[in-house]
C-alpha cells in the first residue's frame, strides 16, 4: 500500500511537472557585489551498487559558515532522490513544501525508473537563522528504494538535499550570478548532453566559475564521464579527476563521501571571453547515469545604476487646467558602467500612465542629464494624486537597462489640481398651487450634487458672481416671481461655477387622504381581520389613486399593510380589510393606527392638499369565549392491531348547538392553535396511537376555545357464528368470528369432528377457518362433509382466561 501511494503521488507528480521545464534553463539572476556558496548532504550511508544494504537515512546535516561582511540575499532548497517524489520535508523542523517539482525518467532492460527533483524559496528563513547547523529531515524513501537496489533493480537508489545561497559582499565586484535549473542526464543509453546557458554578460573573465549540483554520480565508474564548457574539458584533480567529475564530492568542503550526490565548481577564467552571452555545456558518459539539477554562473560585470529626481513642476494653478510641466533629472550614480542613451523613463500620476521620455545621450559614471516634459492629467485620475517619475521603465513596469539596483529607479511628489466643482442632477422645481403662497425646498433641485462641494443659492447671476445677498433659508424659499430662476454657486476650496434651474407653482389635481377604523372584537392568539375606510376629502381637487397603501402600526410596532383597489375621486371613499397577526405580549388593551398613503416605513407616494391628515388611531381590548365543557373520553372495540374507527362528531352537541359556530378536530394543540392539518373526517377517524389525544376547536364570532379528549380502544368479547357454508359461492364462506383476529394475536383455535377427533388448528396468521381439515387421518386436505363439529377457542388473554366451547354447523 505505501508503495501504491508513493506510485500514485508520481503520477500526480508527472502531470504536474509537465507545467515547469525538465530541460535546464535560466531560473534566476542577480547583479552585483553577489556571489554564492552551497551546502547540502546526502541521504545515502554509502554508495550505492550491488554489495551495499538497501538502507537510507531520512535525514541529513550541513553546516553553512558565511563571514561577517556576507549577507543572504537568496536561498535556494533542492531535494531529489528516486521514485515518484517526497514533497513534504522540514528544514530545522521547520515545514517545506515544494513551490517548483521536476521528474525524470531513466529506461533500463524494458524498465521504467523515475526519478524526482523538488525546489522551495528558504530564503527567509535562512536570513532568519543565519550561520549554523541545517537538518532536512522527513524525505522518507526507505519504502521506495526497494525496487531501486540491486538485484532488483539498477543500483540508483539515491537521496539527498541542497541549498544554494547566494550572498552580497562590498568588498566584491559587481557580478552577475545567474542560477539555471531542470532535470537531464547521461548514462549508457544517452552518452552526451548539451545545454547552453542564455542571458549572460561577460565583461570580465577574471574570478568566472561555474558550479554543478548533480545527482547519482558514482565515484567508482570513470568510463568517459566528462564535463566540459565551450569545449573546455573541467577537472579538479584529486578530488574531480577530468575523466570522473561526478563522483559523490563537495567541491565546498573538500569532502569524497558525499555519496551518489555532487556539488562542484570550477574556475572558467580561461574557457569564457569578454562579450559573451551565452556558454555551451556539454556531458559526457558512457557507463554511469548522472542527472544534472542545477548549474551557477559567477561572471565578472559592469552595470549602470540608473536614479531619477522631480526638480520642479509648472502648472496646476489655474481652474480646470489639468497640463503640468516637469522638470527631472537622471542620474548615473553608484554604477560600473554607463547609462545608455534612450533609456526610457515613465511618469505615472497613482497608477495611470500619463507620458513616457528617454535619455538622450549616454550618462557617464556619476553622470547626470536634465530634461522636461508637458503631462496631461487625463479627467479619470483625481485633483489630488502621486506624481510618479520612474526611469528605466517602459510604460509597463519592465525595463531595459540591467542595473547593479533595479529599486532606486523611482521618485515621487503628492500633486494637487485645481478642479472646477462638477454640476451633475440638476432639476427645475414644481409644485402645486394649493394655499395661494407656496414654498419651495430649493436644495431639492441639487440633490445629486456631491455634498463635498458648498452650495449657495441667489436669486440674480451678479449676486452669485459677486457671492453677495444669498437666499437665507433656501429650505422654505417663496417664490417672488412665476416661474423664477434661481442662481447657484457651487464651490471647492480652489473654483466655483454659476449655474441656474427654475421654480414654478402650477395648478394640480390633488387627492386629500383620511382614514377611518372601527373599534371591532380582538381574540388574543387568532388574526384580526379589521375592516378600514379610505376617504378621499371633499377638498380635494382630483382622486385618489388605486394602489394607494394604508399601514398599520401599535405603539410604533409595523402590524401590516392595505392598498385602495379603485381610484377614489373627492368627496367619495372605499371600503377595505385587513388580517393582523397581534402579537402575544400585548397587553389586555391596545391601540392600532392606521396611516394612509404609508409604506411601511412612514413614506407615501402620493402628493396631497394636506399631510396631516393621513392617521386615525382606535382602542381594543382583547375578549375570549368561556371554556369548553370536559367532553367525554370515546372507547371502541378494537378492529385490529390495536386500532377503531371513532365517529368524533358525537362530541359536537355537548360543545355548542349554535350552527353558526365552527368545531375542527386536530391530532396536536400547535395544529389547533395555528388552524393548520383538521382532520379531514371526524365522522369516520381512525385512530394512530392508543390511546390517543384528540383536541377539539370551537370557533365564535367573538374568539376560538381548545379543549381535548382521549380515544382508545378495548378487546371486546369475540362473536362466534353457529354455522357456514364454504361452497366458494363468495357468501359466509369462513368460520368467521368478530372481534378475534388481529386483535387476540395469540389465539388457538381447534376444530373436532361430532367423533372428537381434531381436524384442525388455527392461529391469528391462519386467518378465518375454511372448513378444510388439516389434521386427522379422513379428510386431510379436503372441504369436510355437512354436519355439526366443536370447537374450542383459548385467547390467551387475561381478560378471558377461560376457553371459549360450543358447536358450528357446516353447510353446503
Amino acid at each position: 500500500m505505501q508503495l501504491f501511494r508513493y506510485f500514485l503521488s508520481g503520477i500526480l507528480t508527472l502531470m504536474a511537472s509537465q507545467l515547469y521545464a525538465q530541460q535546464i534553463e535560466l531560473y534566476q539572476q542577480f547583479n552585483g557585489k553577489y556571489d554564492y556558496t552551497a551546502i547540502g548532504n546526502t541521504l545515502n550511508l554509502v554508495e550505492n551498487g550491488s554489495n551495499t544494504d538497501c538502507d537510507i537515512l531520512t535525514s541529513s546535516s550541513a553546516n553553512l559558515s558565511l563571514d561577517s561582511s556576507q549577507q543572504i540575499v537568496a536561498a535556494y532548497l533542492y531535494w531529489a532522490g528516486s521514485g515518484p517524489g517526497d514533497f513534504n520535508v522540514t528544514l530545522n523542523q521547520a515545514p517545506i513544501s515544494a513551490q517548483r517539482t521536476f521528474s525524470h525518467i531513466f529506461n533500463s532492460g524494458g524498465t521504467d525508473y523515475l526519478y524526482f527533483s523538488a525546489f522551495a524559496d528558504v530564503t527567509q528563513q535562512l536570513i532568519n537563522t543565519g550561520n549554523g547547523n541545517y537538518t532536512l529531515a522527513d524525505l522518507d524513501l526507505t519504502q521506495i528504494i526497494v525496487n531501486y537496489c540491486q538485484p532488483i533493480g539498477t543500483a540508483t537508489n539515491f537521496g539527498g538535499w541542497s541549498i544554494t545561497v547566494i550572498y552580497e559582499d562590498a568588498s566584491l565586484p559587481v557580478n552577475q550570478v545567474t542560477i539555471f535549473d531542470g532535470l537531464e542526464s547521461v548514462s549508457s543509453q544517452n552518452t552526451s548532453l548539451n545545454i547552453t546557458l542564455e542571458n549572460l554578460n561577460v565583461v570580465d573573465t577574471n574570478g568566472a566559475k561555474i558550479g554543478f549540483l548533480a545527482w547519482e554520480g558514482d565515484s567508482s565508474i570513470a568510463n568517459n564521464e566528462s564535463l566540459r564548457i565551450n569545449g573546455n574539458l573541467l577537472s579538479n584533480p584529486p578530488l574531480n579527476p577530468s575523466d570522473n567529475v561526478f563522483n559523490s564530492t563537495n567541491s565546498y568542503t573538500g569532502s569524497n563521501t558525499l555519496y551518489n550526490m555532487d556539488m562542484d565548481f570550477y574556475t572558467i577564467s580561461n574557457f569564457i571571453n569578454t562579450g559573451d552571452t551565452s556558454a555551451t555545456i556539454q556531458l559526457t558518459s558512457e557507463q554511469d547515469f548522472v542527472m544534472i539539477n542545477n548549474i551557477v554562473t559567477v561572471l565578472n560585470t559592469e552595470l549602470p545604476d540608473a536614479t531619477i529626481t522631480i526638480d520642479d513642476t509648472i502648472g496646476g494653478t489655474e481652474c480646470g487646467n489639468r497640463e503640468i510641466e516637469v522638470d527631472y533629472t537622471i542620474y548615473n550614480l553608484n554604477s560600473t558602467a554607463i547609462l545608455p542613451a534612450a533609456t526610457p523613463i515613465s511618469f505615472y500620476a497613482n497608477e495611470t500612465l500619463v507620458g513616457q521620455s528617454q535619455t538622450v545621450a549616454d550618462i557617464a559614471i556619476g553622470g547626470e542629464e536634465s530634461g522636461s516634459i508637458i503631462l496631461n492629467i487625463p479627467l479619470s485620475v483625481g485633483a489630488d494624486f502621486i506624481l510618479k517619475a520612474i526611469a528605466d521603465d517602459t510604460g509597463n513596469g519592465s525595463g531595459v537597462v540591467s542595473e547593479i539596483d533595479e529599486g532606486n529607479n523611482e521618485d515621487e511628489i503628492p500633486f494637487h489640481l485645481l478642479e472646477f466643482p462638477v454640476i451633475t442632477g440638476l432639476q427645475n422645481l414644481e409644485t402645486c398651487d394649493v394655499f395661494g403662497i407656496e414654498s419651495f425646498d430649493l436644495t431639492e433641485a441639487t440633490s445629486q450634487i456631491d455634498p463635498i462641494y458648498n452650495i449657495d443659492y441667489y436669486t440674480s447671476q451678479e449676486d452669485a458672481e459677486a457671492q453677495e445677498n444669498p437666499i437665507t433659508d433656501p429650505e422654505n424659499f417663496i417664490n417672488t416671481e412665476n416661474p423664477q430662476t434661481i442662481y447657484i454657486r457651487v464651490s471647492n476650496p480652489d473654483c466655483f461655477i454659476i449655474d441656474s434651474f427654475t421654480v414654478e407653482v402650477i395648478f394640480c389635481p390633488l387627492p386629500d387622504a383620511t382614514v377611518e377604523i372601527p373599534q371591532i372584537t380582538a381574540c388574543r392568539g387568532r388574526a384580526l381581520s379589521l375592516p378600514f375606510t379610505v376617504f378621499n376629502l371633499i377638498e380635494a381637487t382630483g382622486p385618489l389613486p388605486a394602489g394607494t397603501q394604508i399601514s398599520f402600526y401599535s405603539e410604533g410596532l409595523f402590524l401590516g399593510i392595505s392598498q385602495t383597489q379603485s381610484s377614489i375621486e373627492p368627496g367619495e371613499s372605499e371600503i377595505g380589510n385587513v388580517n393582523l397577526i397581534i402579537p402575544d405580549n400585548f397587553p389586555e388593551t391596545f391601540s392600532i393606527t392606521a396611516v394612509v398613503d404609508d409604506n411601511g416605513n412612514g413614506i407615501g407616494s402620493v402628493e396631497e392638499i394636506r399631510e396631516d391628515n393621513n392617521t386615525y388611531t382606535e382602542v381594543f381590548t382583547f375578549e375570549s369565549i368561556p371554556p369548553l365543557p370536559n367532553l367525554p373520553n370515546l372507547l371502541r372495540c378494537d378492529e385490529g392491531f390495536d386500532t377503531a374507527t371513532f365517529d368524533l362528531t358525537s362530541q359536537n352537541d355537548l360543545i355548542t348547538n349554535n350552527s353558526d359556530e365552527i368545531i375542527n378536530y386536530y391530532t396536536s394543540e400547535e395544529d389547533a392553535l395555528a388552524l393548520t392539518n383538521a382532520i379531514e373526517n371526524p365522522s369516520a377517524y381512525e385512530n394512530i396511537e392508543d390511546p390517543q389525544t384528540i383536541f377539539v376547536r370551537l370557533d365564535t364570532e367573538i374568539c376560538f376555545a381548545i379543549t381535548s379528549f382521549l380515544i382508545e380502544t378495548e378487546n371486546c368479547k369475540p362473536i362466534i357464528p353457529q354455522g357456514f357454508s364454504p361452497n366458494g359461492d363468495g357468501i359466509n364462506d369462513n368460520f368467521e368470528i368478530t372481534n378475534l383476529l388481529d386483535i387476540y394475536e395469540n389465539f388457538e383455535l381447534k376444530i373436532f369432528s361430532r367423533e372428537g377427533n381434531l381436524i384442525h388448528t388455527g392461529h391469528n396468521s391462519d386467518g378465518f377457518w375454511g372448513g378444510i381439515a388439516t389434521e386427522g387421518l379422513l379428510f386431510t386436505g379436503n372441504i369436510v362433509p355437512t354436519g355439526t363439529y366443536y370447537y374450542i377457542l383459548f385467547l390467551n388473554d387475561p381478560k378471558y382466561p377461560e376457553p371459549f366451547v360450543g358447536w358450528v354447523y357446516i353447510n353446503y
